[in-house]
């Protein structure tokens, strides 16, 4: 049993399901995606413009791009040791190769599928990552405790909220929003931090089913539902995930070991908001999925999100080494549904649009 043979099981599924043929690095790799180069730029342009933007990922979404899947499997693959190695540091150890590979899957989450004489392997949401960066870049962007002035105004940041949460939703995991400009100094940091630490927390989560022997016990579940067609995955039972959220939670909390109190008062809100960030995204989706009508692959597999949230922060209350550990999620939180209203307009206004309403600015 090798991981390379599940990496090479991850190439073959990806072919199967003509997602991409190779991920090969390219000779030459180019960024080609649309991106704004100044953040007074964003969601500049004539209304139009936005909601054209918006109802192209509804009606012709993209084409997966083999340099984006590779980027993002680049960060599964330095991602992974990271997890298995705090489990090991936090008492868990297994023999099972797992590897994490980038697939669309559909769900804002990973699916655990084990491979018979080969180990697990666990399809991350392509989608996923995207959301996360897009999501942090915005938040940080927006608010002014990360670094006055504000880099967006409030209707920016809705904007671009809505333009990731729309290509999630219906690009399929193929579509990337628009890319944000880069960061600078904290915001940065704040943005590469969390946004790692959002990852890991996913990864620890389905390492946590094989540590804990989930996975032999699980029924099998085919959804049809997902961006390619029926795919397999394995259902542990509610109990199970919420032990896994746990499992996940002190794996992750291993990394603050060694650190000085001050450390930790820095850090600590951090990784706990990016555990969370992960739940509260799965919250936000799902809700606006149900809003839209849309299905959502595999949504029986785990509990209710408000449920996992609720669970998972008194757990990490009873955890957590610093008073003020839990205030950065809950400003996210708080952030995130303050927004949500004018994300409901602009998809709102693509609906109109679509069936041929008011022109925008009538």
């Amino acid at each position: 049993m090798t991981v390379e043979e599940l990496r090479n099981r991850h190439g073959q599924l990806l072919r199967d399901r003509r997602v991409v043929d190779r991920l090969d690095p390219p000779a030459r790799p180019a960024d080609t995606a649309e991106r704004y180069h100044t953040w007074n730029q964003v969601a500049a342009e004539p209304l139009p413009d936005l909601l054209g933007r918006l109802v192209d990922v509804r009606v012709r979404p993209a084409a997966y791009r083999p340099a984006h899947l590779r980027e993002l499997q680049r960060v599964l693959d330095a991602v992974q040791p990271e997890v298995l190695h705090l489990a090991r540091a936090a008492g868990w150890d297994t023999a099972t190769p797992v590897l994490a590979g980038v697939f669309p899957t559909g769900t804002l989450d990973a699916l655990s599928v084990p491979v018979p004489g080969r180990g697990v392997l666990v399809l991350v949401n392509t989608s996923l990552p995207d959301l996360l960066g897009a999501v942090l870049k915005t938040m940080t962007g927006a608010l002014p405790h990360y670094g006055p002035p504000p880099l967006l105004t409030a209707e920016q940041a809705s904007y671009a909220l809505a333009e990731a949460l729309n290509a999630h939703l219906y690009g399929n995991g193929a579509v990337e929003p628009r890319r944000l400009p880069e960061l600078s100094g904290q915001r940065a940091s704040l943005v590469s931090l969390m946004g790692r630490r959002a990852t890991q927390f996913v990864l620890a989560h389905e390492v946590a089913h094989v540590l804990a022997g989930h996975l032999p016990h699980a029924r099998r579940l085919t959804d049809p539902n997902t961006p390619v067609g029926a795919l397999d995955a394995r259902s542990v039972g509610w109990p199970r995930e919420h032990e896994a959220d746990r499992i996940a939670a002190v794996i992750m909390l291993r990394s603050l070991d060694g650190l000085t109190h001050r450390e930790l008062e820095a850090y600590e809100p951090c990784l706990v908001a990016a555990v969370l960030l992960v739940l509260f995204l799965h919250e936000v989706t799902d809700r606006l999925a149900d809003e839209l009508g849309l299905t959502v692959p595999f949504a029986g597999n785990h509990p209710p999100p408000v449920r996992r949230i609720q669970t998972l922060v008194e757990h990490l209350a009873g955890h957590v080494r610093t008073p003020r550990a839990l205030d950065l999620a809950a400003d996210l939180a708080t952030w995130l549904e303050g927004r949500l209203g004018d994300v409901r307009e602009w998809f709102r206004l693509v609906d109109e649009t679509l069936l041929g309403g008011p022109a925008p600015g009538a």
